[in-house]
């Protein structure tokens, strides 16, 4: 059951994110739902109770679809359990929703990283630099950068 739902979240997310122009569809109040959701989500998955996290941030898209940061978060708890493939999904959706979005830039990075896409992850960390200079997760991407450059391996 919990497949097939996760399986139909990540065919509407997309379509779900395209339909609303700006989130006008989404009222005040299910944006702050949305954004409570996602809080506690993210409060979970600090705490290591990734089963509570997962559905607490599908709860929250599905109070407000163009929750860049619920989406993100969702991709970094699917990068958790090594679903890579998911993760980078939900990376996409909520750039897409979000472009600056920081965790799905720091995500998506390490996922290129991890193919092998040093260009790719170098692209995200100079948008980081752009819009999110003192964030951590520019921090976090560029030493992962750093990490794995040429120069750092003789």
């Amino acid at each position: 059951m919990t497949a097939v739902f996760l399986r139909s979240l990540c065919i509407l997310a997309p379509l779900l994110v395209s339909t609303l122009p700006a989130a006008a569809q989404v009222n005040a109040a299910s944006q702050q739902a949305s954004r409570v959701l996602a809080d506690k989500g993210i409060a979970a998955l600090a705490d290591g109770d990734a089963i509570r996290a997962r559905r607490l941030l599908e709860e929250a898209i599905v109070a407000d679809p163009a929750n860049a940061r619920a989406l993100a978060q969702l991709g970094r708890y699917y990068q958790s359990q090594n679903q890579r493939d998911v993760a980078r999904r939900y990376f996409r959706f909520a750039l897409e929703v979000e472009p600056t979005e920081p965790d799905a830039l720091l995500g998506a990075g390490r996922l290129d990283l991890a193919d092998g896409k040093a260009d790719e992850a170098k692209d995200r960390l100079r948008l980081l630099r752009l819009t999110c200079a003192t964030c951590s997760q520019t921090t976090e991407l560029a030493a992962a950068l750093n990490s794995t450059s040429p120069a750092n391996h003789p």
